[in-house]
């Protein structure tokens, strides 16, 4: 008898899972609630005619150091990495920019950026170890426990629950 599998969401994950499932000799059924795949990294046209946005996510950039990307070539992707990694509005009509340059997002915080350069430099430094840790189950013992703890402790310094951290999104 042949095993099965369904996968329920054709997001990122559900696809990821449903391929590794595939590729281990199951037969895969995915199944998705809404009318296109995809989840949260599909495009759509949501404003103006020609326009065109990504629903959920703007920048996808676990995806330049994911494990699975890696397992199945799909690394040599070329990918098109914007300046901003991501903005976030502030009370004030302002908005604070991460940069790809921690020095220019630094300068943009104002009086808060020796603040987040203190939280976020100490992350750059060991970003492979920060992108593992966080890219991973997290009932495991990190290959990189210091760094683990590391992320722990700037995460409770940040007042952050560290849920919705990807760490790929940390400016470099």
């Amino acid at each position: 008898m042949a095993r099965r599998a369904t996968i329920v969401g054709s997001g990122p994950n559900g696809l990821a899972a449903a391929v590794a499932l595939a590729r281990a000799g199951y037969e895969v059924r995915v199944v998705e609630a809404s009318d296109t795949p995809g989840g949260g990294v599909r495009t759509a046209a949501l404003t103006l005619p020609g326009y065109r946005h990504d629903v959920c996510s703007a920048v996808h950039p676990a995806a330049l150091s994911s494990p699975f990307f890696r397992a199945f070539g799909l690394d040599r992707i070329d990918w098109i990495v914007p300046e901003a990694s991501f903005a976030h509005p502030l009370d004030d009509g302002r908005a604070a920019v991460a940069w790809r340059d921690l020095d220019r997002t630094v300068a943009g915080l104002g009086a808060d950026g020796p603040a987040w350069r203190r939280i976020v430099r100490p992350l750059n430094r060991r970003l492979a170890g920060v992108a593992d840790f966080t890219g991973n189950q997290l009932i495991r013992v990190p290959r990189h426990p210091v760094t683990a703890a590391r992320f722990a402790l700037r995460m409770a310094q940040a007042g952050h629950d560290g849920r919705a951290v990807d760490a790929a999104h940390i400016p470099h």
